[in-house]
């Protein structure tokens, strides 16, 4: 797969550990907020009937999958943490799979710092959807998601070169 012209050798490299600070520093940012000022189970309603911000904490994975097995996650984000590191190296990447990487080192590094640190060793999740009906979820979930869906569409399109 090649780049074609919208990557250079040697350019690009920062926006994967940028987009990847701005996403742990926003979801650190707002999990504090939610825990600061939500008893557990409260919510406040953002647009009614569609989305509230709800203060729960989950002790598993999506969908509250595995629930208190905290090591087993947090050797899952150690995996990917280093995973996107040694892409980043051996390969130069579009700016989509740039911006991709750092969403999903972002979103596993925002939740890893829940699973080692809050006193409970569970994740705070705050976003809930009336209209879907969707489990949960805070802005680490959804960097995840979005990082995952913009990596399968920089390979689509041709996303990346191995470096000699």
């Amino acid at each position: 797969m090649t780049c074609g012209e919208t990557c250079r050798v040697g350019t690009k490299k920062w926006l994967l550990y940028a987009v990847g600070l701005v996403v742990l520093v926003a979801d650190q940012l707002i999990k504090m907020w939610v825990r600061a000022k939500l008893a557990i189970g409260s919510a406040v309603v953002v647009l009614p009937g569609v989305v509230e911000i709800t203060h729960i904490q989950n002790p598993g994975a999506a969908f509250s999958l595995l629930p208190h097995q905290v090591w087993l996650f947090v050797l899952v984000a150690i995996v990917v943490v280093a995973a996107v590191v040694v892409v980043n190296t051996r390969f130069q990447l579009s700016p989509m799979a740039q911006i991709g990487l750092g969403l999903l080192l972002g979103g596993a590094l925002g939740n890893m710092v829940d699973r080692v640190f809050s006193p409970t060793h569970t994740v705070t999740d705050y976003v809930y959807f009336y209209t879907i009906h969707f489990p949960v979820f805070n802005l680490a979930d959804a960097s995840i998601d979005v990082g995952v869906l913009l990596l399968i569409l920089s390979t689509f399109r041709g996303g990346n070169d191995a470096r000699d």
